[in-house]
């Protein structure tokens, strides 16, 4: 005699179901691990109204430099590079990456589920977390620059 729930009385319909339901969990997950970890799904190209309205303003980069320092950099780092939570000036969040501008935005005005990463839209105004997105871009600008030159330094040793 089988068990009720075991393997042998399971009918196909029932394995397909519970396949589903696994597969289902499983792209969930992921989905929720990618979130985390800031990557965006492809094709995921900002809307021009999601925008930075602040992209290019030097004063707004420099208020946004000291919030940045008051409330982001005690996990971030000085200036972005990383500390025990991700670096925020490379990889996927430098301009270009596949975290838009609204992306960077939503993460700070809504947190990120199941990080360290908390909500700030009730302590920051909204041009104040565009103004943290605007310090951040420039600052990625800058050390893209200074990587570049780093590299040109070093090839200017060989003759």
């Amino acid at each position: 005699m089988t068990h009720p729930t075991s393997p042998t009385s399971l009918t196909a319909r029932a394995v397909r179901q519970r396949a589903s339901a696994i597969g289902l969990c499983l792209a969930l997950g992921l989905s929720g691990l990618a979130h985390a970890f800031g990557v965006t799904p492809a094709g995921g190209a900002p809307a021009a109204a999601s925008a930075n309205p602040l992209a290019g303003n030097a004063e707004a980069a420099r208020k946004g430099e000291e919030l940045f320092g008051r409330n982001c950099q005690q996990c971030h780092n000085t200036r972005g590079h990383g500390g025990k939570c991700p670096q925020l000036v490379r990889g996927a969040w430098a301009p270009g990456g596949p975290n838009s501008d609204k992306f960077m935005f939503d993460t700070i005005s809504k947190g990120r589920p199941n990080t360290q990463m908390g909500s700030f839209g009730m302590a920051l105004r909204e041009d104040e977390i565009w103004q943290i997105v605007t310090f951040l871009r420039e600052e990625a600008v800058r050390v893209k620059a200074a990587a570049r030159k780093a590299t040109d330094d070093d090839d200017s040793n060989w003759y």
